[in-house]
């Protein structure tokens, strides 16, 4: 005949078998907890910027005048998928997308790297509309010049960026503004920042 005693030993032993089971699930969700939580601040901290941003000052005699104003006001809203972002401080002629920014600017004097003999570069939007760029390489970005509009327009990309915002911008820069050749009689075709 089995002992009346041993199940109620048996008793204390489940119960303490059960409550160290039930702290280690408890122990586990909230170290599971913890990894969601701190995931999530993670990927918070790194979502791309979308605020105000700052950019730079830098010398645009055909910002103000009448081919930045035509072309500004038909820059998309999203460039690629960047949403288009507010300036702080903003200058005439200057938009910007995402983070890191591509950020654009109207009406800028010739560069030196601008020649009659300089590589150029065609980018077509998706209907085939297609602006002349020169690629101009900086350490940690690229900016692209249209030259064959009667304004300068710089695009600055980061070098991880590729060229579909350029292609994209060729599209919009290609409908609004008026073509013309880069050079004429071996010169470099003047800007009209009128």
């Amino acid at each position: 005949m089995p002992d009346p005693v041993e199940p109620t030993l048996r008793s204390p032993n489940r119960l303490i078998v059960t409550l160290v089971a039930v702290a280690v699930v408890v122990t586990l969700g909230a170290v599971v907890t913890g990894f969601i939580l701190a995931a999530r601040l993670a990927h918070q901290s790194t979502a791309p910027a979308t605020g105000p941003l700052a950019v730079a000052a830098a010398p645009q005699p055909g910002a103000s005048g009448r081919y930045c104003a035509e072309l500004m006001p038909k820059l998309p809203e999203d460039l690629i998928t960047q949403q288009r972002r507010p300036l702080i401080d903003a200058q005439p002629g200057v938009a910007a997308w995402g983070d890191p920014a591509t950020i654009l600017r109207c009406g800028l004097a010739d560069p030196a790297e601008l020649t009659c003999a300089a590589q150029l570069t065609r980018f077509t939007g998706a209907d085939g509309a297609g602006v002349e760029w020169l690629r101009l390489e900086e350490s940690d970005a690229v900016t692209y010049l249209a030259v064959d509009r009667p304004v300068r327009i710089a695009v600055t990309v980061t070098a991880q960026a590729g060229i579909g915002p350029i292609q994209q911008l060729s599209e919009v820069i290609a409908h609004a503004l008026p073509e013309q050749p880069v050079c004429e009689a071996g010169h470099v075709t003047p800007t009209d920042n009128s």
